[in-house]
C-alpha cells in the first residue's frame, strides 16, 4: 500500500505521521469527509483478512464463518441460571473473512441472538407452571445488508472497506481501467456489525456510518428499507443532514437517545450531538454543534461521554487528511491511508453544556493519547467533572490490529501489542480566571485519587489564561478494554466497571475483570479453555430498589480456544464474579468474534446499555 507522507501537523509542527502498513479490517464509509471522524477502528482490526484460512488461525479474529445457525440450537447447561433473568441477548461483529478470493474489507455482519424464558412462560407447554427450568435458542447469522449481497452477487469486494479498497474488475478493458479513474468507488452502505439498539419495540444494528439497519429481534431478518441520513436530508424539517455516527450512542432514562455525529460546513469539519426520541432516526435532531479543532483534519472519533449537565469528546491527534480522503476515492485507495498519528499534539477535551448546546470556556488539554471507549463520567458537588476511559498511549495502537500483525504468531519478537488501562481524568469546571496559574487544582479532590492509597493522583494546572492540562490517574495497571457498567448509574458517581482483558496484551481475549474504580481492586475470571467477550451486566430487580450496585449478574459469550464451532454463554455473579452457569453450543458453522451487544430484559419498557 501507498504510505502517507507527511511531515507537518496540521498546526504546523514536526511529526511522524502514522504509516498505513498492510490493510487493516475496515467497514463500508462515504467518501464525505468530515464524517471520518467517527469511524469504528475497533473495526478496522478486522476487515482486511487474506483469502485462504490459516491452518490454524493465529487469532479468533481471523475465522471465517463458512456456514451460519439461522435456527435455534440446544445447548448443554452447568449451573442454575437465575430465576429472574428473562430476555435477550444479541451481540453482533465481523462473520466473513473473505469474499470469492478477494480478502474482506467488508466484513459482512455475523449476528448472534440469545434468548431465553423460563418453561413456564409456556414452552413446552407439557411442564407445569411452576418448574423454572429455561429455554436457550441461540442463533447465528449474517445480516442481509446490500453490502453483503453486492459482494456475494460479484464474487469479490466491490464496495471497498475501511481499509481495503474495492477489488476491481478481472474482465474489464484498458479503457473501462482509464475511465475508472474518473468514477468514484462505491459508497460504504450498511455493514452494520458494531453495535445493536433497542430501546422500546424497533432495534437497529449499527455502524460508524450514517446507515443502520432495522432488524426483527426474534428472526434477525432485515425490516423494510435501510435508515439512511441520505434520506434525512431529502426531508430536512424532520431529519437532520449528518453523514457519520458513532456507534455508542447513550440512552437517557425517558428513551431519548444521544449520539455523536460529524458533519462538515464553510467552516470545516463539526461535530455534533443529535437526540432521537426512543431512538427513532427519523424523529432526529441536532442539539449542539462544535468545530473540529483542524479545519481539514478531523480526529478518529468512536465513542464520547454525558453526563446531567454535559457532553464529552475527545479531540484527538488521529486524523484524517480531507485531501487524502477526496483523492483516494478516485485513486482507489482505503480511508485508512488518509489516517495519522500526531504525537506531539495534545488531546482536547471538549465539553458541551446540554442545556444550552455551548461548549465550556476553558480548554482543556492533556499529552496525546488514543481511546477507542469511554468508561463512565460524572459530576462532583464540589463542580468537577470526572471522565474514566480505556486508555490507550498511542494512536499508533492501530498497527496491532492490521493483518499482518493479527496473523503474527504470539512467539514472534516483532507482533505489535494492544496495551489499554483503565483511566481517570478530573476535569476543574470553575471559573479559570480565578484559579492561579502553575498549581496544582485538585490537591484536596477526593476523585482525583484512590481510596486507603497515598502518592498517584490525577493533575490538573492552569497553563494559560484559558487553559488547563490535565494528567491522567490509572485506576490499575490490569488491560482494560470493551468496558461496561450498571448502566442505571451512567453519567452518575458509579463505583464498578467490567472489562475484557489479556495477560499478553493481544487482540485476543482471555480474561474478565471487575474493577473497583474508587479503590482500584480487581477480580478476574478466566478459564484456559475459552476466548472472552464484552461483558454485559444486568441488574436484578433488587438492585433497582435497593441501589446496590453490583447486585446483578455478568453475561458474556465465550469461544472456545481450539474448537471454533463452539460457543458459551457466561453467567457470572456481579458481586463475587464467580461462575453461577454456563450453556455451551456447538454451531453448524465456524463462530467468530463479535464486538458488542445488548441485553434486552422481558420486563423493562426502556431498554438501555
Amino acid at each position: 500500500m501507498t504510505e502517507l507522507k507527511s511531515s507537518l501537523s496540521p498546526s504546523g509542527s514536526q511529526l511522524t505521521p502514522l504509516h498505513p502498513g498492510h490493510s487493516p479490517l475496515g467497514l463500508r464509509r462515504t467518501v464525505v469527509v468530515m464524517l471520518l471522524s467517527l469511524h469504528s477502528i475497533a473495526v478496522l482490526a478486522l476487515l482486511t483478512f487474506a483469502a485462504g484460512e490459516p491452518d490454524p488461525p493465529t487469532s479468533s479474529w481471523l475465522r471465517h464463518c463458512e456456514k451460519d445457525t439461522p435456527t435455534p440450537v440446544q445447548g448443554v447447561t452447568e449451573g442454575v441460571i437465575p430465576a429472574w433473568l428473562e430476555g435477550r441477548l444479541t451481540r453482533v461483529g465481523p462473520g466473513a473473512r473473505h469474499v470469492g478470493n478477494t480478502s474482506t474489507g467488508t466484513c459482512s455482519i455475523l449476528w448472534r441472538s440469545c434468548t431465553w424464558s423460563p418453561l413456564s412462560r409456556g414452552t413446552p407447554p407439557t411442564l407445569p407452571k411452576e418448574t423454572h427450568q429455561y429455554i436457550f435458542s441461540p442463533s447465528v447469522r449474517y445480516l442481509d445488508s446490500d453490502t453483503y449481497k453486492a459482494n456475494l452477487a460479484a464474487n469479490r469486494i466491490v464496495v471497498g472497506g475501511f481499509g481495503t479498497a474495492p477489488f476491481p474488475d478481472p474482465c474489464r478493458t484498458l479503457y473501462d481501467s482509464i475511465t475508472s479513474w474518473f468514477t468514484p468507488t462505491p459508497k460504504i452502505k450498511d455493514n452494520c456489525l458494531v453495535n445493536v439498539l433497542q430501546v422500546t419495540d424497533q432495534m437497529v444494528v449499527m455502524t460508524a456510518t450514517d446507515e443502520v439497519r432495522v432488524v426483527d429481534p426474534e428472526t434477525l431478518d432485515i425490516i423494510g428499507d435501510k435508515v439512511s441520513n441520505e434520506f434525512v436530508r431529502r426531508t430536512i424539517s424532520d431529519y437532520v443532514a449528518v453523514r457519520q455516527a458513532s456507534p455508542h450512542p447513550h440512552v437517557d432514562p425517558d428513551g431519548t437517545v444521544y449520539n455523536l455525529a460529524a458533519s462538515g460546513s464553510r467552516e470545516g469539519s463539526t461535530y455534533n450531538i443529535i437526540s432521537l426520541p426512543n431512538g427513532r432516526v427519523e424523529q432526529a435532531k441536532i442539539e449542539a454543534s462544535i468545530l473540529a479543532r483542524w479545519r481539514f483534519h478531523p480526529a478518529y472519533i468512536h465513542s464520547f461521554a454525558i453526563t446531567e449537565h454535559y457532553f464529552v469528546l475527545l479531540d484527538m491527534p488521529l486524523n484524517f487528511g480531507i485531501g487524502a480522503l477526496l483523492a483516494g476515492r478516485y485513486l482507489g485507495r482505503s480511508f485508512q491511508e488518509a489516517m495519522v498519528w500526531y504525537p506531539n499534539e495534545k488531546v482536547q477535551f471538549r465539553v458541551i453544556d446540554r442545556r444550552t448546546g455551548l461548549e465550556h470556556p476553558t480548554t482543556f488539554t492533556s499529552e496525546a493519547f488514543f481511546t477507542f471507549h469511554h468508561i463512565n463520567a460524572y459530576e462532583t458537588d464540589d463542580d468537577m467533572l470526572v471522565i474514566d476511559t480505556s486508555y490507550i498511549g498511542s494512536g499508533e495502537v492501530v498497527k496491532s490490529l492490521y493483518f499482518s500483525n493479527l496473523n503474527k504468531s504470539e512467539s514472534d519478537p516483532t507482533k505489535m501489542k494492544f496495551d489499554c488501562v483503565a483511566k481517570r481524568f478530573v476535569l476543574p469546571l470553575g471559573d479559570v480566571s480565578e484559579m492561579p496559574t502553575e498549581s496544582e487544582l485538585l490537591e484536596d479532590v477526593a476523585d482525583a485519587r484512590l481510596e486507603n492509597q497515598a502518592g498517584d493522583s490525577a493533575s490538573a494546572r492552569k497553563v494559560k489564561d484559558d487553559t488547563i492540562h490535565l494528567q491522567g490517574l490509572t485506576l490499575n495497571p490490569i488491560f482494560f478494554e470493551m468496558p461496561r457498567i450498571n448502566y442505571a448509574y451512567n453519567g452518575k458517581p458509579y463505583r464498578y466497571a467490567y472489562a475484557v482483558a489479556t495477560e499478553e496484551k493481544y487482540f485476543d481475549f482471555t480474561m474478565l475483570v471487575k474493577l473497583d474504580v474508587k479503590t482500584g481492586e480487581k477480580k478476574i475470571w478466566k478459564d484456559p479453555a475459552y476466548m472472552v467477550s464484552e461483558p454485559v451486566f444486568v441488574a436484578s430487580p433488587e438492585s433497582k430498589s435497593s441501589g446496590v450496585e453490583d447486585d446483578g449478574v455478568v453475561l458474556t459469550l465465550l469461544l472456545h480456544k481450539t474448537n471454533p464451532r463452539t460457543v458459551a454463554l457466561l453467567v457470572l455473579d456481579a458481586k463475587d464474579f464467580n461462575q453461577i452457569a454456563k450453556v455451551e453450543f456447538e454451531t453448524q458453522g465456524t463462530v467468530t468474534p463479535t464486538f458488542h451487544g445488548q441485553f434486552v430484559s422481558s420486563f423493562d419498557q426502556v431498554h438501555g446499555y
